[in-house]
C-alpha cells in the first residue's frame, strides 16, 4: 500500500467509527424514529386515586442503524474502495 491508500483506509475507518459512536450515543436503535412515547408523570392525587400513567408522543428524531447510519457507512465503504483502487501504484506496470 502506498501513502495515499493508507490515508484512504485510515479516513474510512475513522468515519465508520465516528458514525457508530454517534449511532450508539443516540440510543443504538435499529430503526430511525421520528418520535418517542414518554410516560406522563402522575400527581400525588392521581396516584392516590389509582390512575394509570398515560403515554404521550413527543416528536423527536432518533437516529437508527437503518436506513441512515447503514447508508452512510455503505457510502464510505464504496467511495473508499473506489479511491483505494484509483490510487493503486503503477510500479508493477513500469517494472515489466
Amino acid at each position: 500500500m502506498n501513502k495515499k491508500q493508507k490515508i484512504v483506509v485510515l479516513s474510512a475507518i475513522v468515519l465508520i467509527a465516528a458514525a457508530l459512536v454517534v449511532w450508539i450515543s443516540n440510543g443504538g436503535e435499529v430503526l430511525s424514529k421520528d418520535g418517542v412515547w414518554v410516560k406522563k408523570e402522575l400527581s400525588e392525587l392521581d396516584k392516590s386515586l389509582g390512575l394509570e400513567p398515560q403515554l404521550e408522543f413527543h416528536k423527536q428524531f432518533v437516529l437508527g442503524l437503518l436506513p441512515h447510519t447503514a447508508v452512510f457507512i455503505g457510502a464510505v465503504v464504496v467511495v473508499s474502495g473506489i479511491l483505494f483502487f484509483t490510487f493503486k501504484s503503477k510500479k508493477n506496470k513500469e517494472n515489466k
